[in-house]
């Protein structure tokens, strides 16, 4: 439990002794984590630096309460893991780091205590930590550091959940913008310069955000060349997760390709032909997905019954595995259907000949409630957005059909459980992607 806060709102001063209360980072390898069987409890030393003052552990307490309310295997995923057990610790390596999870506790400590001026002093710190950052770039040394390359994931996880002007596509072009950062970090580096285990996990965790703002922007990404697929696992062995996002890596192009929101072509000879090359693209990758599933169907979940209520799942990162790969699924056989004029407003549920993108999207709707448990924090809810902003992307062609799973959606979003800060998030994604209103949860 936290301790009692200051009344006046007033920050204690940093020369305070601190207890080490609790632990944060990891004593074990994350690398080594990833590839064991059962899920072990999660545990963390404090790094000094961040253990200098009572203020300094409680908004570390505060950061790690909020993103992830039960310091257990069971309760989060890769994601969740690095971000409470290495990037604090190497917060200690680099001052930008340590600001912006200085920020980002600051400003979790004012949510729990109702506190103002703990938030503008978050802000404060977290504009400190822009500026520092910059300077990191600028550094040949600091730039190479792995410390450096985990300062994206801190501020993209900032503007989700502190994020400012929810009521337009901003917070989320705001949040987009360090995707494309970490990006720029990742490929500065080359494929080679992953063999660390540090590294090597920040990079294998790190490549689903980039790839989420591939399939938003629709553009082409280097992730897709076969060396970034191959040279970062040199010695090692792929996670079922690291073989997914290998094909997930090739949707951004094949978006690209049909970046017509589903509308059908003009039909002239060039569109006719890009369509059937893109067809070919489409079906190569339903083999390797579908090889994919042969070898990892164990790894996922299959519930039994289509109907539209929602679903369990035995652990969040099974639940997380397997909506990355409906996802997957959705984005791929939904170009697949528009690449072969399938009308954008068909009410079909099946295909003869391959999967039908609506039975993915209706899994994730049917997922929305799990995601948003209280126990998984704002993990859960961040692990969801990408799977269900596609989802209601995806619904908005024919929200008739869809009625009954898109009320799935508006039931788990008026849960009080569900913070605020998660809400303005999705709504801002909503508004940054779509090319005009989709399906938003309502109060009715």
């Amino acid at each position: 439990m936290l301790g009692g806060s200051d009344t006046n709102g007033a920050l204690p001063s940093q020369s305070q002794p601190s207890v080490n209360r609790m632990q944060v980072g990891p004593t074990r390898s994350v690398v080594s984590r990833r590839n064991v069987g059962p899920p072990l409890p999660l545990s963390f030393t404090l790094p000094a630096s961040l253990c200098r003052s009572a203020y300094g552990e409680k908004s570390l307490e505060a950061f790690i309460s909020f993103y992830l309310p039960k310091i257990n295997a069971s309760a989060t995923n890769w994601d969740g893991k690095e971000i409470v057990g290495m990037v604090p610790a190497l917060s200690t390596q680099d001052e930008a780091l340590r600001l912006a999870i200085s920020a980002i506790g600051t400003v979790a400590l004012s949510k729990q205590t109702n506190d103002p001026d703990l938030a503008r002093h978050g802000r404060i710190l977290y504009g400190r930590a822009l500026m520092e950052t910059r300077r990191a770039i600028a550094s040949a040394s600091r730039s190479r550091s792995t410390a450096v390359l985990a300062i994206p994931r801190v501020m993209a996880l900032f503007e989700i959940l502190f994020g400012e002007e929810a009521n337009s596509g901003n917070q989320a072009n705001s949040w987009l913008s360090h995707a494309e950062g970490e990006m720029a970090l990742i490929v500065a580096r080359g494929p080679e310069a992953y063999n660390d285990d540090d590294a090597h996990s920040l990079f294998a965790n790190a490549r689903y955000r980039p790839l989420i703002a591939a399939v938003r922007t629709r553009k082409r990404t280097v992730l897709n060349e076969e060396q970034w697929k191959t040279l970062p696992w040199r010695g090692r062995v792929k996670t079922p997760n690291d073989s997914l996002l290998d094909i997930m890596a090739a949707i951004p192009e094949i978006l690209e390709r049909v970046d017509r929101w589903g509308n059908l072509s003009s039909g002239s000879r060039e569109d006719e032909a890009r369509d059937l090359e893109t067809s070919a693209k489409c079906w190569t990758l339903h083999f390797q997905l579908q090889d994919w599933l042969t070898a990892n169907e164990h790894e996922i979940h299959t519930p039994v019954t289509t109907t539209p209520t929602p679903i369990t799942f035995p652990t969040f990162e099974v639940a997380c595995l397997t909506t990355r790969y409906w996802v997957t699924s959705l984005l791929l056989y939904a170009a697949l259907d528009t690449a072969s004029g399938v009308p954008p407003d068909d009410p079909s549920y099946t295909h003869p000949n391959r999967p039908h993108p609506r039975q993915f999207a209706r899994l994730i709707t049917r997922s929305t409630k799990y995601f948003f448990r209280p126990d998984f924090g704002a993990t859960g809810a961040t692990s969801i957005a990408f799977p269900l902003g596609n989802t209601m992307l995806y619904m908005q062609r024919n929200p008739i059909v869809d009625a009954a799973y898109i009320a799935i959606v508006k039931r788990a979003w008026n849960d009080p459980d569900l913070p605020s800060a998660i809400k303005s998030f999705l709504n801002s994604l909503r508004l940054s992607v779509s090319p005009r209103s989709s399906p938003e949860p309502d109060d009715d």
